[in-house]
């Protein structure tokens, strides 16, 4: 039997995915995920369940580096020793980031090819992803070891090998859960670019190559401020403190929610997301209906029973009728960390939401000129 509390480690891995050191690593990726080319965009099911399977791949990457320095740090390197070297493996991927993202800008499109999700099927884009997390859990080392350490390291040999294990799971699960949800929300945004505005898609690749770019210009000035510090050469720098700040709110923001809370909003998503997404292979409409009518009686008996309606709606309430007000201080304070995260969140909401009223307002304009027509 498992002995041990889960809620710690399990809010420890979705820190992690905030970390100072590779904060610029999420967006990096979320932005080369955006300008991957799909052959798999006519078929709405396969372009989500891809982003699980490579948000997945990515974590895997991740989550295999840190077992992998769990292991050496107990038997022949020190966890210093490490720290040490972080400074310089960030400062190449960072250089690494900015070459990869002007190639993007000049025309390169990297392509994820899956054409089904089968067992069989191969993808050329998942070992560049295994990468992608190998190299987010070498710029998170300097961060994120001493919280792993802390939290995992000695858990097998404080707790024994099943319920280390366990909390091996637990931190991976909080950092995949992050990682999984963002990378769907890109998933159908991108869908729904593909179906209303056709035209954006030639401009997209370049775009995902200027904010690529972007962060691996963040993370080359983190590299070398990491390699000043290891040096003895102690000051500040602009974007390490505009990191930190960033990364920092994140942080907080998530143990103000709650590690377990936030994690099993993060997961309701992902599963909502999962069951519409089978439900669009159905081919009646009732077929279509019965998982969602499933699926949201579930979401309102976890939401009663444990959260008293604020896991996912009241949350979601508030932040509706707040909107203006936030929408407001764009104008009146637009320095604020929180504008910059709200108006990325607005733009993404709305690349999504946008699609469908525009949708919906065209098939009612056509219902009514056939019922005008009609009374004629």
């Amino acid at each position: 039997m498992i002995s041990v509390d889960l809620a710690f480690p399990l809010a420890a891995g979705l820190i992690a995915a905030f970390n100072p050191c590779g904060f610029a690593m999420l967006p990096a990726y979320l932005s080369y995920f955006l300008g991957l080319e799909s052959n798999t965009d006519d078929e709405y099911e396969a372009g989500i369940l891809n982003g699980l399977k490579v948000s997945l791949t990515l974590s895997l990457g991740f989550v295999c580096v840190f077992a992998i320095i769990g292991v050496l740090t107990n038997t022949i390197i020190s966890e210093a020793s490490i720290e040490k070297q972080a400074g310089y493996i960030t400062f190449g991927i960072g250089i690494f980031l900015v070459m990869l993202g002007l190639v993007m800008v000049a025309g390169y499109h990297p392509v994820l090819n899956v054409p089904r999700i089968q067992v069989r099927t191969s993808n050329r884009q998942l070992p560049s992803i295994f990468l992608f997390g190998v190299s987010y859990a070498f710029v998170s080392i300097g961060c994120s070891a001493p919280i792993f350490f802390l939290t995992v390291g000695g858990s097998f040999s404080r707790d024994g090998i099943i319920n280390g294990s366990a909390v091996f799971v637990s931190y991976a699960l909080g950092m995949s859960i992050v990682i999984t949800v963002l990378t769907i929300g890109i998933s159908i945004a991108r869908r729904s670019i593909a179906e209303k505005y056709k035209g954006v898609m030639k401009y997209l690749n370049p775009v995902s190559g200027i904010f690529l770019s972007i962060a691996g210009f963040f993370l080359t000035a983190y590299g070398w401020w990491e390699i000043q510090v290891s040096r003895g050469n102690y000051g500040t720098n602009p974007l390490v403190d505009l990191s930190l700040r960033g990364s920092g709110r994140m942080s907080n923001w998530v143990n103000d929610v709650g590690g377990g809370r936030f994690a099993m909003a993060c997961l309701m998503i992902v599963i909502g997301v999962l069951i519409v997404v089978s439900g669009t292979q159905k081919k009646t409409k009732r077929e279509k209906a019965i998982p969602t009518i499933i699926f949201l009686l579930f979401l309102l008996i976890v939401e009663f029973t444990l959260y008293r309606f604020d896991l996912l709606i009241v949350p979601t309430l508030r932040t509706v009728t707040n909107f203006p007000e936030r929408i407001s201080n764009w104008f009146t304070d637009p320095v604020r960390w929180a504008a910059l995260w709200e108006l990325i969140a607005f733009s993404f909401i709305m690349s999504i939401v946008w699609p469908i009223i525009r949708t919906l307002a065209l098939s009612l304009n056509t219902k009514l000129k056939v019922m005008s027509s009609n009374g004629e």
